[in-house]
């Protein structure tokens, strides 16, 4: 992703862990929670939480097998699947895809990854930082699709208001509920998908991000963004303990119940934090006899930063060398302990991206197909029913059959070799996701994934 343009106040190094809160976030999922209730066909609307009493009549009223709204934990309707369990389950899911298949479906910061210096077997390439061809070693990285070295960075752009008129609710369809937002807000960005929306206060920390968004646009030097109202509620509304009359909707037919400001970011890939760090081990010359090694100068590793360069990117070979980073640049350095180090520490950003992010027809770099799969395994893994109407309901019920278990009124199915080679499980939903996923892969899958 480019790192075009600039921000209007201070860069907030890594955008976590944020300010501190008594409201617990949904965790960030490459699958939007309410992208998976677009694909599962559930209605955004009910799937927030929400309902809209004070209109005559109501809009998107509960009807028929659409019997109830999404609450945000499992305790407080227990007898369904919350936002909460939704979104662990998504993430559990993308985790085992990007096992399977050596890389993530979608971008991501890979923070922190510890992997051995490489040590030849012949020994004269030991401790010259050097491969056969005088190159700066190289070493695999846990995860493929590389796309650059570096850390999340957001800046912010700006604050829009209600009171400033930056943030307008409207009823474009005259049927007296307001269901968009638009967002106004000068900027010298110029890659409008570097652009995010977040809840006011949290320091652009990724789980407060607001998505998906209808459309996001830059002209004249401001950015306008439109967002489906109900994605905007306050997010102190579904904190609310239940009462004796149950589990509640929230009524946004009544405005002050969604927030009157959100944050406007840059998102980027942040190459001013180093992308790389040698760790060496402690020679140990002095005797350290007082703290066990804790927090001891002596029995501490040696350290020192440096950078990443992406040797093959799709296989994930990057080449990390010690640097300085000075006056805007880094510059190549020798290692301060004079020989090659124990370990090395990673930071990077990759996963792959779908063509039509790649050609700004998209804000979200997730594929449709990486969706799907994502949300077949999701829904075949919930283990309480899916709160929807009766097509979401029973698309997630077939989902969750086992096709490896024969059911007493003898219905079986064939079980393909995909189906007994699926690495995600035999339920309906884990081998269609495999299917899928199988059939996206590049030549990276199967590669152990550390």
């Amino acid at each position: 992703m480019p790192n075009t343009g600039s921000g209007t106040m201070t860069p907030v190094s890594g955008g976590l862990p944020g300010a501190w809160t008594d409201i617990i976030p949904i965790p960030y999922t490459l699958l939007s929670i309410y992208r998976y209730a677009q694909i599962m066909g559930i209605n955004p609307m009910h799937f927030a939480g929400a309902q809209t009493p004070g209109i005559t009549p109501p809009v998107m009223p509960l009807m028929g097998s659409c019997g109830s709204v999404w609450s945000k934990y499992d305790w407080q309707n227990s007898d369904q699947v919350s936002h909460m369990q939704l979104a662990l389950t998504i993430k559990e899911a993308e985790y085992e895809i990007a096992r399977a298949l050596g890389y993530w479906p979608a971008p991501t910061w890979i923070a922190d990854e510890s992997q051995p210096y490489p040590r030849p077997w012949a020994r004269e390439y030991s401790g010259l930082g050097r491969d056969i061809s005088n190159r700066p070693k190289s070493l695999r990285s846990s995860f493929g699709n590389v796309i650059n070295g570096g850390r999340r960075g957001v800046t912010l752009i700006g604050t829009a208001t209600t009171a400033g008129l930056s943030l307008v609710y409207s009823d474009d369809d005259g049927d007296g509920f307001s269901e968009h937002a638009t967002i106004s807000i000068a900027t010298s960005l110029t890659d409008v998908r570097e652009i995010k929306v977040y809840f006011t206060g949290h320091l652009g920390d990724q789980d407060w991000e607001i998505r998906p968004v209808r459309y996001k646009v830059i002209s004249g030097g401001l950015v306008t963004i439109k967002i489906d109202s109900w994605q905007l509620i306050n997010p102190v509304l579904y904190e609310y303990l239940t009462t004796d009359e149950g589990f509640e909707a929230i009524d946004i037919s009544d405005l002050t119940n969604f927030v009157t400001s959100v944050d406007v970011y840059r998102e980027y890939n942040d190459n001013t934090s180093a992308s790389s760090q040698f760790v060496w081990e402690n020679d140990l010359r002095s005797t350290c006899t007082s703290c066990g090694g804790t927090g001891c100068e002596d029995c501490a590793p040696a350290t020192q930063d440096g950078c990443l360069t992406i040797r093959n990117y799709e296989s994930g070979i990057v080449t990390p060398f010690p640097a300085s980073y000075s006056n805007g640049s880094w510059t190549a350095s020798t290692w301060t302990e004079c020989r090659e180090p124990e370990n090395v520490k990673l930071w990077y950003y990759a996963g792959l991206v779908s063509n039509d992010y790649s050609r700004s027809r998209s804000s979200d770099p997730l594929s449709q197909e990486f969706a799907k799969a994502i949300a077949m395994l999701t829904s075949a893994r919930l283990d309480r029913p899916l709160c929807g109407c009766g097509n979401a309901e029973q698309m997630a019920t077939a989902y969750q059959e086992d096709m490896a278990v024969t059911e007493p009124n003898g219905k079986s199915y064939f079980l393909s070799p995909d189906v007994l080679n699926s690495p995600f499980g035999t339920r309906v939903g884990e081998v269609g996701a495999w299917r899928l996923v199988s059939k996206l892969a590049n030549h990276r899958l199967g590669v152990a994934v550390i």
